[in-house]
């Protein structure tokens, strides 16, 4: 569906002779019908990859593929042709303050020739499927940011494209409700089969929604893969503290030696169903360890479970221990020992 070959991007700066480089040689595939995010810092060159996608922006070098076309290429009417195959959503939401819910998805219907009773059938359908046709009357500054941005969510779709496009929509916005709209994308990717591609800098956006990620460091790709991949072993610096990977779960060091030095300390991953599984039980019956859990967190990598987990493991021998460790890792959870 979407396609990065060997794409870079230069501007040129305020002062002469001065290049700035944006992009360089990223590479990478967003499939047909899945949730691909993008994550990196400010400056990272997120925008720049996702404003080339609609021909926004034009590589430098290399070529960005779009449902089959190189959309550098294109001539300006088949750009515009590509671009109603494109919906975009922002952080800002861009609606018309003047006018309604409703009106602010008909109007640009509209305006691209639809007739007036389809664009208004579609508003229904799309607010419908936002949750948001009891508020179709009402102007944008009678909603709350999360509506709004659920109004900018139907305006969208009301194109019906093949492709959402997410700039930073959650960035702005409470935790709670960047939940709903979270739950929102991922009920249009499985409900509409629409290709969903976001850029943010918010961890838990990528958890909760992506199948895959790419890590953009400096406008380069740092990791790439399956988001239980990149973010369950992250072999990166700058991956590892996105995903807030240390070993001590965040426990200060100081706090953590008098275990050390008494007990091995371990750090476990789980993801899948591993994560429901009473393991350390399993591992004090089978071993005689007495397992002791000094830290963690749960939550999901989209639909999969996903745990971690800081132990100090107890043992008397150190076949005990070793034993308990190997029965660990033979239940497809990744183990380290930590060194304090």
């Amino acid at each position: 569906m979407i396609e990065f070959k060997n794409v870079s991007k230069t501007f040129r700066g305020q002062q002469k002779n001065q290049h700035v480089r944006a992009v360089e040689n990223v590479s990478f595939k967003v499939a047909d019908g899945e949730i691909y995010g993008v994550m990196g810092y400010s400056g990272a060159g997120k925008s720049t990859l996702i404003r080339m996608i609609n021909g926004l922006e034009k590589p430098t070098d290399g070529d960005v593929i779009v449902d089959g076309e190189s959309v550098a290429d294109l001539s300006k009417k088949e750009l515009l042709q590509l671009r109603r195959k494109i919906g975009m959503i922002f952080q800002s939401y861009n609606l018309l303050v003047t006018a309604t819910v409703a009106q602010n998805i008909i109007l640009p219907l509209t305006l691209e020739g639809l007739d007036k009773t389809e664009a208004e059938q579609r508003a229904e359908k799309y607010l419908k499927i936002v949750d948001l046709w009891d508020k179709r009357d009402s102007y944008p500054a009678q909603l709350s940011g999360g509506q709004r941005q659920r109004v900018a969510v139907a305006r969208a779709l009301a194109h019906e494209p093949k492709i959402l496009l997410s700039d930073e929509a959650t960035s702005a916005l409470d935790p709670e409700t960047t939940e709903s709209i979270l739950s929102l994308l991922l009920k249009i990717n499985q409900e509409l089969g629409i290709t969903i591609f976001l850029i943010t800098h918010e961890m838990n956006v990528i958890q909760r929604v992506c199948d895959r990620v790419a890590v953009l460091d400096a406008g380069v790709i740092a990791e790439e893969g399956p988001v239980v991949d990149v973010f369950t072993q992250p072999k990166q610096g700058i991956t590892r503290k996105f995903a807030g990977v240390s070993d001590t779960l965040g426990v200060p060091r100081d706090i953590l030696k008098p275990y050390a030095e008494k007990h091995r300390l371990i750090s476990l991953q789980f993801v899948g169903q591993t994560a429901n599984e009473p393991l350390l039980a399993q591992v004090q019956d089978k071993f005689d360890v007495t397992p002791d859990i000094l830290a963690g967190s749960m939550g999901y990598m989209k639909r999969e479970p996903y745990g971690r987990l800081l132990v100090y493991l107890k043992a008397d021998q150190q076949d005990q221990f070793d034993g308990a460790l190997e029965f660990i890792r033979s239940q497809d959870v990744h183990v380290e020992e930590v060194e304090i």
